[in-house]
């Protein structure tokens, strides 16, 4: 996710667009409506100069269309299940798109495809710099690295 979300931020940066960081429906949450970006991470507003939204605002929000990749300007119904190969399809057009340093005529891009080690190191560190794990969740990481990591450090 935080790979994807530095590709997502460059391109924000890039072609002046907001952020908006959703991740609801997260398999890491039961509750398929809450966004996991605010349970794990402490809310930002800006990423260095790129505006973010990433809490309960999204649930508010609607997104303009059309949209890009295209599968999102079908009916939500149609949407419901996504096999991989349109997830893998949608992370070669979001790598194209992105890579290619050209902004796209769709009013909302949509990054929901892994976009491991596709975006610059420069962006990996902005956002690894922004972003913060919340105060419960970093105890949990502290704990974690004091059982198992301390000693061997």
């Amino acid at each position: 996710l935080l790979w994807s979300l530095a590709a997502a931020w460059r391109f924000a940066e890039r072609t002046g667009r907001k952020l908006v960081i959703d991740w609801r429906g997260s398999c890491y949450l039961d509750q398929p409506f809450t966004n996991a970006f605010p349970v794990f991470f402490e809310p930002v507003q800006d990423i260095a100069g790129v505006q973010v939204i990433c809490d309960d605002r999204i649930n508010q929000h609607s997104f303009p269309g059309p949209f890009f990749p295209a599968w999102w300007n079908r009916p939500a119904i149609d949407c419901a299940y996504r096999p991989d190969e349109q997830i893998f399809r949608e992370r070669d057009e979001l790598d194209q798109l992105f890579q290619s340093g050209q902004d796209s005529d769709a009013n909302t891009v949509v990054c929901d495809a892994c976009l491991m080690w596709r975006c610059d190191e420069e962006a990996e560190r902005e956002i690894f710099r922004s972003i913060k794990p919340r105060s419960e969740v970093q105890a949990r990481i502290d704990a974690i690295f004091r059982e198992h990591l301390a000693s061997s450090a």
